[in-house]
């Protein structure tokens, strides 16, 4: 019987010792537990402390000035924030609101901030406007002033500027270019340079240079090729003028006809120069 006692006494010590073991192992785990809930929280607090009064706060259109009245706004994300930059995207002289970013963590709640867009207006409507116009008068002239025109009446161009005006200057030259490009337009003389140069109506040459053969003796210096250059450009000086005439090298019975059946315009140089009453 002696034995059997020992036996559960050995028994209920045995249970006793792991039940202590159990209960120590219980206290270990919830003090461990306990003291990395501590430091968890530290942790987080710190960080946000850091996050807070650190340098690495993200603002929208960030400034050198902030105020407390800043409203405070949601990040559009994903496919929202691809349409709402689209939709957001100011156009000239508005007030916009613009959302910051950075390749810092951005944060949702971050700063806003009123935004004036201080983008100048361009406005080229005028100035497109006055190059169309000055090209469609360009244009006119050139179409008014033909400059195509075939070798033969370019050399014969050149020949009776030389010939009548060889001893003018630049734009008494043009002058008389300007004559004949005028009788080539109009309707009471021929289409072409050398037809209204050579022009003999009822037997009468319209130019001197024709009759004595001085057109073609003359050789064509440069200041009449930049005569000529000029006047096929559009350089007119002649007011229409149709017909000129030098009074101290012209027989008088000519003299009289220009007096009494043409109307006058101008002097200049040994030129007198004329057009239809």
């Amino acid at each position: 019987m002696k034995v059997e006692k020992d036996l559960r006494d050995d028994a209920s010590e045995q249970t006793e010792r792991k039940n202590e073991k159990i209960r120590g192992n219980s206290v270990r785990s919830f003090a461990v537990l306990t003291v990395c809930a501590v430091l968890a929280m530290i942790i987080s607090f710190g960080t946000k402390i850091s996050i807070g009064n650190g340098n690495n706060r993200v603002y929208a259109a960030a400034d050198t000035s902030r105020n407390s009245t800043d409203e405070e706004a949601a990040v559009p994300t994903g496919i929202a924030g691809v349409v709402s930059g689209v939709s957001d995207t100011p156009s000239s002289g508005s007030t916009i609101t613009r959302i910051g970013s950075s390749c810092e963590q951005v944060i949702v709640g971050q700063r806003v901030k009123k935004v004036e867009n201080t983008t100048a207006d361009l406005n080229v409507s005028s100035s497109m406007e006055n190059k169309v116009n000055e090209l469609d008068a360009r244009s006119i002239t050139l179409a008014e002033n033909p400059t195509l025109m075939s070798d033969e009446d370019y050399d014969t161009l050149l020949r009776i500027v030389e010939a009548e005006a060889g001893s003018e200057d630049i734009k008494g030259r043009v002058l008389v270019a300007n004559v004949i490009m005028n009788r080539v337009k109009s309707e009471d003389f021929p289409d072409t340079v050398t037809e209204v140069v050579w022009d003999n109506s009822d037997g009468v040459p319209q130019f001197s240079p024709t009759y004595d053969g001085r057109i073609n003796e003359v050789s064509v210096s440069d200041e009449t090729r930049e005569a000529v250059k000029q006047a096929l450009k559009g350089t007119d000086y002649s007011e229409g003028a149709l017909f000129f005439i030098q009074k101290s090298a012209a027989e008088a019975h000519n003299v009289k006809w220009f007096e009494k059946d043409l109307k006058k315009l101008f002097k200049y140089g040994v030129h007198e120069f004329y057009t239809y009453k």
